[in-house]
């Protein structure tokens, strides 16, 4: 038999091996694949194919830009790492072509000497980064990043496919170089190994190096949608269909009128959106949430890494693939006959069938430990979202088991009967104000504006003063206002966050009629919780208004010049360091109003604390935590006001009553008896300069 032929009939079975072996890898990689799908649609509908420009623009940035990422350093690392897999799996279509078939060389890829060299700088970008990596997971060792098997396996197989490329290439080069290698410095520093090996050593070689490299790309393909590494899948669409809504409207409204609703909220895995679940599939337990959630860095069982990328996936891959199997969409339908017959023939199965999330996959200290704050959402590289599952299954808790804490019970009822969680008679709501002479809406003559005081700056002695100091301002500018006096009700914003949704949208309803009855179109109001509720989720129950925070308003007036600020006031000079709330912070973006309110005020320095804006560190009183007793771990509270001490200031700035009410309970606890440390917000000390 000639050579030609020999060659021929080895290439030949080199291709049908080939073939087979990707062919059973590509199927059991559709094969685990399509398991992830149905478990996916297990899930509720719901739309997030809407605005595809947007949606488009947000891929762009977030996935292919890698823009949250790059809010640290390992995060360009991370960005070398990705663009260095998208030119390595190119780099794979003439490498395997190539392989198969020598003489075929594929156009762009297999023939451009600048593929090539951007390809060697990418993927040794991606050996030092995988470098770096190692070093920072299982040296340095930081507490968000778990050391696991799954983590090593992932590390070894990518360095084993850049080093098996490499090797191959480079022997490539020694023996018959291809002009599209003339720019890979890479390739040629590996032929340096090969220099004095015989052309027939070099061939074995390649086909060694060739054939380890393909069976790792095809293990590699294989082991990703069995792996926590589906996130390498799952993120890119999961950044696509990241929600489009502001922080503070992200928890839809419930029709609590229709009838054939049996349960309320999420105690079921299933019973959340596909979105909700695809979030369990996209995280890459990079840790992010877990090192900004004051309730786990406060030592609370809460860790939204844990709970995301183990509680609640662990479960649904084991739900979800039982109730695939059975061809179930839902167990809540199930009765106790059902779950014996499928005992009796799957014991585990049924054990399995039967788990309710709360209490069987994680406690229920866990879901009441969250402050709503949303720092694990804004920090999210692959856009998860957390709080609105927290906010469903605390709505099963509290409307379908009715199980939530004693001082809960309270508030709720304080709020059904006084129409507020302080339960101060409704008679008393404008106390605050009976010696300024503020127009009330029911006999004020078409004001523009309408201040909402909130039930915090109506009855809580320390929040009273800033309502008086927002008053004498917006007084002071001659704005046309008036507040609701006894009309005005709790705007709701603890309930829903607490799981309530039907004392919600019951003041909801009370205070839209009273509103849209008045014809009030814009509000200000000095409280973040309230800005965010009625900015954001009163629109999807009839109430649209423009909502502005008094101290956006209070720049505002003064840029136009319709409050003039006496510069020969002589305040005492002082360092404030100010704190950023999640309400008015991460939920409305808004960080640059008390800043600049704070500024503007001679003898005040201003300094930042270690974790401001958008990292900001919850006070600790979001998520209806405010009326809740703080027996687990460390006082959130006492651990900002710690944050704020280190910077040796005189005062802590704030912009919401929940942040002074919950700082200076710090500062009680914290200060040393020599810091004459003081909580203060931007519009006490404007209030003294007009």
């Amino acid at each position: 038999m000639s050579r030609k032929r020999k060659v021929l009939r080895l290439l030949s079975l080199k291709l049908i091996i080939f073939l087979v072996l990707t062919g059973l890898a590509v199927y059991a990689f559709v094969y685990a694949l399509n398991k992830k799908v149905r478990i996916l649609t297990l899930g509720a509908k719901e739309n997030r194919f809407d605005n595809p420009g947007k949606r488009l623009k947000n891929f762009i940035v977030n996935v292919l830009l890698q823009g949250k990422m790059l809010r640290e350093f390992y995060g360009y690392i991370h960005l070398f790492i990705f663009w260095g897999f998208i030119f390595i799996a190119l780099g794979e279509i003439p490498f395997m072509i190539e392989g198969l078939f020598p003489s075929v060389h594929v156009p762009l890829l297999g023939t451009s000497p600048y593929f090539y060299l951007i390809k060697d700088i990418l993927s040794t970008l991606v050996f030092v980064g995988l470098i770096i990596g190692v070093i920072r997971r299982w040296i340095v060792k930081p507490k968000r990043l778990y050391r696991t098997p799954e983590a090593a396996i992932i590390v070894i197989l990518i360095f084993l496919v850049i080093v098996t490329e490499w090797l191959t290439s480079g022997a490539k080069v020694v023996l018959d170089a291809n002009p599209a290698y003339n720019l890979a410095f890479i390739y040629h520093l590996f032929a340096g190994l090969y220099q004095g090996y015989s052309a027939e050593t070099l061939r074995v070689i390649i086909e060694i190096c060739w054939w380890t490299h393909v069976l790792i790309i095809l293990g590699f393909l294989v082991y990703i949608p069995n792996s926590k590494h589906m996130h390498l899948l799952a993120s890119p669409f999961n950044g696509y269909f990241a929600t489009l809504k502001p922080a503070g409207a992200q928890i839809p409204a419930m029709d609590l009128l229709d009838e054939k609703v049996t349960e309320y909220g999420v105690g079921r895995i299933e019973n959340f959106t596909w979105k909700q679940l695809l979030d369990c599939f996209a995280c890459g337990e990079c840790g992010r949430c877990m090192d900004n959630c004051p309730a786990n860095i406060s030592g609370k069982p809460l860790n939204p890494k844990k709970l995301l990328s183990r509680e609640l996936k662990d479960h649904l891959l084991k739900k979800g693939a039982e109730m695939t199997k059975l061809g179930l969409k839902s167990t809540a339908d199930l009765t106790a006959e059902d779950f014996r017959k499928i005992a009796e023939e799957d014991r585990e199965c049924a054990e399995i069938l039967q788990k309710h999330l709360i209490g069987d996959v994680f406690t229920r200290d866990e879901l009441w430990s969250c402050t709503t704050c949303s720092a694990c959402q804004a920090l999210c590289p692959v856009s998860n979202e957390h709080v609105n599952k927290i906010i469903d299954m605390r709505r099963y808790e509290v409307m379908n088991e009715n199980n939530y804490a004693p001082e809960l019970q309270l508030a709720f009822r304080n709020v059904e009967s006084k129409y507020n969680p302080w339960g101060v008679s409704w008679s008393e709501r404008a106390g605050w104000a009976k010696d300024l002479d503020i127009p009330v809406m029911k006999t004020a003559e078409n004001p523009e504006y309408l201040f909402w005081v909130g039930c915090a700056g109506s009855f809580d002695n320390r929040a009273k003063k800033v309502s008086v100091a927002t008053a004498k301002i917006l007084k002071a500018a001659g704005v046309n206002f008036a507040i609701l006096g006894r009309e005005e009700k709790c705007c709701g914003d603890f309930a829903r966050r607490a799981g309530n949704e039907y004392l919600f949208q019951f003041m909801v309803k009370e205070n839209v009629g009273i509103l849209n009855n008045y014809g009030v179109k814009k509000i200000i109001t000095t409280c973040p919780h309230c800005f965010n509720t009625l900015k954001n989720e009163y629109p999807e129950l009839g109430g649209n208004y423009e909502v502005i925070h008094h101290t956006q308003f209070i720049n505002q007036l003064i840029r136009e010049g319709k409050l003039k600020l006496n510069k020969d006031v002589q305040l005492p000079e002082q360092k404030i360091v100010y704190h950023d709330s999640c309400y008015l912070g991460r939920y409305q973006q808004e960080y640059d109003a008390p800043r600049a309110l704070f500024n503007r005020i001679p003898g005040v320095q201003l300094v930042e604390m270690d974790r401001n804006h958008d990292k900001s560190f919850c006070c600790g009183a979001g998520g209806a935590r405010m009326w809740m007793e703080e027996n687990l771990g460390d006082r959130i509270n006492n651990l900002r006001v710690e944050q704020a001490l280190s910077k040796d200031p005189q005062a802590i700035g704030a912009n919401c009553p929940y942040c002074i009410t919950m700082l200076e309970d710090g500062v009680k606890d914290k200060a040393k008896p020599d810091q004459n440390v003081h909580v203060v917000d931007p519009a006490e000390l404007i209030a003294k300069m007009i």
